[in-house]
């Protein structure tokens, strides 16, 4: 899991443009990471594995991606598909790019790794576009840090922002209840931290404002820390003053100690 902080979303290791892929894009990008990923493993496999092996996972996974094509063909892009079937096969399909993820990563193959993020977000964004609940978020929210870590321009960053909004109101009721607030790795917290330092990014006022408002309701512990980092990042990285005030109003109102 991408554990956030402002420094490390914010700093670039790519310039180059990135964005969220529609399904036809992903799915060629997932064809091109499932051949590196074969290739690698036929050289390096283990003797003995308890591990679900790639070739298993790329097999799922082309089955999958062609029953949610079929399904976007045959019933439209935001068509009448059952809510059940549409959590199910989402929960399924995601949890099969978490594990060959993994292998990508044990394989050290960064390329591949990359493109399995894409068909993630893209798996996302049918579960959306369908009305579904995400059940399985850990894979979407590393693959959006590293697609924005590599995202310059506001426009990108101020549509990435909006995205990672409808990902946190279509998580399921259970994830919403973050029910597990002693893990910093939550991928609930990290979320909502990472599209405040996205819309941070995006030198858009209105949207930070937005999006501020709603992480001091729902994360109001983290609050204080997390504009503490911002207001450090503003010198460091010179933001723009209209950027600057909109963090400096809230780390005024967020860092005044409680009465009790």
């Amino acid at each position: 899991m991408r554990v956030s902080c402002w420094v490390d979303i914010i700093n670039l290791a790519w310039v180059s443009m990135e964005s969220i892929a529609t399904l036809p894009e992903a799915i060629q990008r997932f064809k091109s990471a499932a051949t590196q990923i074969l290739s690698a493993y036929a050289r390096r496999k283990p003797s003995a594995s308890n591990q679900v092996t790639p070739p298993q996972l790329i097999e799922a996974l082309e089955q999958f991606l062609t029953v949610v094509s079929d399904l976007d063909r045959e019933e439209g892009e935001t068509g009448p598909i059952l809510k059940d079937d549409v959590n199910q096969l989402g929960d399924y399909g995601l949890s099969l790019l978490a594990d060959l993820g993994a292998w990508a990563q044990q394989l050290e193959l960064e390329d591949a790794y990359l493109g399995i993020g894409k068909t993630s977000l893209a798996t996302a964004d049918w579960i959306i576009r369908h009305q579904g609940r995400i059940r399985s978020p850990e894979p979407i929210v590393n693959a959006l840090a590293d697609t924005a870590n590599r995202m310059t321009d506001a426009g990108d960053l101020e549509r990435m922002t909006r995205f990672m909004g409808e990902v946190i109101h279509a998580c399921d009721n259970f994830i919403q209840q973050d029910m597990e607030k002693t893990n910093p790795g939550r991928p609930w917290r990290l979320l909502h931290l990472n599209r405040g330092i996205v819309a941070t990014r995006s030198h858009n006022p209105t949207l930070m404002a937005e999006v501020f408002e709603e992480l001091v309701v729902t994360l109001p512990e983290e609050a204080s820390s997390f504009f503490e980092q911002g207001m450090q990042q503003m010198d460091a990285l010179n933001y723009p003053a209209p950027v600057r005030e909109v963090v400096a109003r809230y780390h005024s109102t967020w860092s005044r100690p409680t009465i009790h």
